[in-house]
């Protein structure tokens, strides 16, 4: 999505709170057994998201990722979150997975642990072929 803005140059309007942030720091919090979310964990989300920057997307004036990598971009800032939780010592682990178990992993199985728990939409059709 993109505006023109007053001075003639092509804006692009994103939402990062609702699509790229709130997603995953609800999982990884979800996933890690925290209880309560904290600054730290909070900023782990921020700092994973600018990571996906690209200078070219910085002058461009693009805000935020493509969305065709949205789903990435959550497992990722739920394993950041995750991460967080672990290190602020808040983690108490969720089903079968415990904090020892958190601890243990590397940061690419936590991002798989993250993508494993992700809702994947699947629809009946509405329209039944005969």
């Amino acid at each position: 999505m993109y505006m023109l803005a007053g001075n003639g140059k092509v804006g692009h309007v994103n939402q990062a709170n609702n699509m790229y942030l709130f997603p995953g720091i609800g999982l990884g919090t979800l996933l890690s057994g925290a209880h309560f979310i904290t600054d730290g964990m909070l900023q782990a989300a921020a700092e994973c998201l600018a990571s996906y920057k690209t200078d070219e997307e910085v002058q461009n004036g693009i805000l935020y990722p493509s969305i065709n990598s949205i789903r990435h971009i959550t497992a990722e800032v739920g394993a950041a979150v995750l991460q967080a939780a672990l290190a602020e010592e808040l983690a108490e682990g969720h089903g079968d997975i415990g904090p020892r178990e958190l601890m243990h992993m590397s940061k690419e199985e936590k991002v798989q642990y993250v993508r494993r728990n992700m809702w994947y939409p699947i629809y009946s059709p509405l329209v039944h072929e005969k």
